[in-house]
């Protein structure tokens, strides 16, 4: 079942994907970074101990890597639809299976392997030998970051096994049984009296690094096996592309689009449909509101479980909604293979503004409802209104700026370091910005809101400069996969 040739292919592949759809320094550097990041968390540990005690620390991080297993436990859920139309005519070696005498699951299990080696040498151990470095000056013990790598691996493995049980669930049965098991152990949970520091202290893994027990480690590995031997069992083992029948609606769209934005109306109603028909419409919304969800609950949990107030008010989420909204446009610059346009007559700028209008109209339809919620939790409703001015306004600053940048190159233009860098330049700034004004408003409302309402207006100005240049930037390129 484990075969090291086939295994070792996967991690060519993997390089020759990331070198190529991304590009080969970040491949080569991102690890250092991590590496770098957490030397000079490391030097300031002796600070952060003043403001944070360390078991505060401990428990985010075991959270966020639980999270982050959960997140890269994803691939389960995009794993048929990727091969079917993520990367076109591209084979994978996940894919193998249709044409060579090989087991799709062997193959599934094998991809399992290595996305579970890749994560944990390229980002855990990096983590870890930052802070390995930073002991040489500041007082760490290396016994308890060699214990802090296995324990924040246990917790990345916890995560990624839950999420392809949950996804391979979902697609043998659908989202009922995963649904009734969320029910029934909220309801568990509820009943027993459980709040949410018991059971955020109560993760198995940071119980391990506390106690150094190794029956603890023995049994979170086994129930990662267990969780990876039902998803292995799960697997459908001839998997088929989609297949469903639906009406011809193309004319209808464009007619009810035409509406509202006549002159992008053919192309716009092609991308509706295929978001609606694909099913890639969920992925879509899920990855831009994930990051926002999160965003909440780890700001609430600090100032709720770990009782520190920073002061986070309804105008701070919505200057972060326009940061996140740059996963949306990239999503929607790549979920379809763009080369087929070369035979049509249509330009990039053409193209590139299409995006953008489904870009901002997916935006507020997921932007509008977080930022009610967040207003209603935390009983700032009266905030709502210019809440929705920043996010509106941030949001079309970020967006122009990330097509003007990118066009529909997004994955891999902007982890090219010069583009990165102005990106960074032009959005940082303001960010930085609109998160101390949100700050001030508490001090001082009525003249926040004024200097609130002058940097939307600039935003929105900007917005219009490098919408009008995207002819000038990408009438003469021709569309390709990366």
């Amino acid at each position: 079942m484990l075969d090291a040739n086939i295994l070792k292919l996967m991690f060519k592949e993997e390089f020759r994907l990331q070198a190529s759809f991304f590009n080969r320094s970040y491949f080569l550097t991102s690890s250092l970074v991590l590496v770098l990041f957490t030397f000079i968390m490391g030097l300031s540990l002796p600070m952060l101990r003043r403001a944070i005690e360390i078991d505060d620390m401990l428990l985010v991080t075991h959270w966020v890597m639980l999270f982050y297993g959960l997140g890269v436990g994803g691939f389960a859920l995009f794993g048929e639809r990727i091969l079917e139309r993520r990367f076109g005519s591209i084979s994978l070696l996940l894919g193998s299976g249709y044409t060579l005498p090989i087991r799709h699951r062997r193959l599934f299990f094998l991809f399992y392997i290595k996305d579970i080696l890749y994560y944990i040498l390229l980002t855990i151990l990096p983590m870890v030998v930052g802070l390995a470095l930073a002991s040489v000056f500041v007082s760490i013990s290396l016994t308890s970051l060699l214990v802090l790598f296995i324990s924040l691996t246990l917790s990345f493995l916890l995560g990624i096994s839950t999420s392809v049980l949950l996804f391979t669930i979902s697609v043998r049965w659908g989202t009922p049984p995963i649904l009734i098991l969320s029910a029934a152990a909220g309801t568990y949970l509820v009943a027993d009296g459980f709040t949410v520091s018991s059971i955020s202290r109560a993760l198995p893994p940071l119980v391990f690094y506390h106690t150094h027990y190794p029956f603890i480690m023995v049994v979170i590995l086994a129930v990662v096996i267990l969780f990876a031997a039902i998803s292995f069992l799960l697997v459908k083992e001839a998997p088929s592309p989609h297949e469903r029948s639906s009406h011809e609606t193309y004319r209808k769209v464009v007619r009810q689009v035409r509406k509202l934005v006549s002159g992008y109306a053919p192309a716009l109603a092609k991308d509706i449909i295929d978001l609606m028909r694909s099913g890639m419409i969920f992925p879509v919304v899920f990855t831009f509101l994930m990051p926002l969800v999160f965003l909440y609950a780890v700001t609430w949990f600090i100032e709720s479980v770990m009782l520190i107030d920073l002061g986070f008010s309804l105008l701070f989420y919505a200057g972060m909604v326009g940061f996140f909204c740059t996963l949306l446009y990239s999503w929607l610059s790549n979920i379809d293979i763009s080369e087929c346009y070369n035979s049509l007559p249509l330009s990039m700028p053409h193209v590139i503004r299409t995006k953008l209008i489904l870009f901002f109209t997916l935006t507020v339809i997921v932007a509008v409802p977080y930022l009610i919620a967040v207003g209603y939790l935390k009983h700032e409703l009266d905030l709502l209104v210019l809440g929705l001015f920043i996010m509106l306004t941030v949001s079309t600053y970020i967006g122009s700026v990330v097509a003007y940048l990118t066009g529909l190159f997004t994955n891999s233009y902007l982890l090219d370091a010069r583009i990165l860098l102005q990106f960074t330049l032009a959005v940082v700034p303001v960010l930085v910005i609109q998160t101390l004004l949100s700050f001030y408003y508490q001090i001082n409302s009525s003249t926040a809101a004024f200097y609130i309402a002058g940097l939307g207006i600039l935003l929105l100005a900007a917005s219009v400069l490098l919408l009008g240049k995207l002819d000038k930037r990408w009438m003469s390129t021709i569309f390709r996969i990366a």
